[in-house]
């Protein structure tokens, strides 16, 4: 397969992935608390940059690419970010940090295929991560009320 049409099929499927993990976020900050809901604004402008990213490497944008990868990366440098001093999550958030820099570097190289690749990872990462944090709080939920 024509690696331009491979890059174009990977980038419609993350769009279509990324559309239907904002729709979930929309509708379940509707009832939130003020905290959750300042939580859900900020995953929401991480899910937005990101959203900016692949539109870039779908048009081959590179200054797009770039300011999205740079966006990413400041908000991973927020406190809000910082919802864990769990090493595995410090580790997720480590390698989130170095992916978004990788990012930025193949967005100024003009290299369409690395930026791609590190975009990829990048969310490989995040969806991981999610799975870490979902996990972490069931586990931290007394079992009295898991009996309820």
């Amino acid at each position: 397969m024509n690696p331009s049409i491979r890059t174009t099929l990977l980038a419609v499927t993350c769009l279509a992935a990324l559309g239907i993990v904002i729709g979930g976020v929309q509708a379940r900050s509707q009832g939130e608390a003020p905290q959750d809901r300042t939580l859900s604004m900020f995953m929401q402008a991480k899910l937005d940059h990101s959203k900016d990213v692949l539109e870039g490497l779908t048009v081959a944008d590179f200054e797009q690419i770039v300011q999205g990868a740079q966006a990413l990366r400041q908000l991973a440098e927020n406190e809000l970010w910082r919802v864990s001093p769990n090493m595995t999550y410090v580790r997720y958030t480590e390698e989130f940090i170095r992916l978004t820099e990788a990012l930025e570097e193949q967005g100024r190289a003009k290299n369409i295929d690395g930026a791609t690749l590190n975009y990829v990872n990048l969310t490989i990462n995040c969806v991981n991560c999610h799975k870490f944090v979902r996990d972490q709080r069931v586990t931290f939920l007394d079992p009295e009320t898991l009996r309820r």
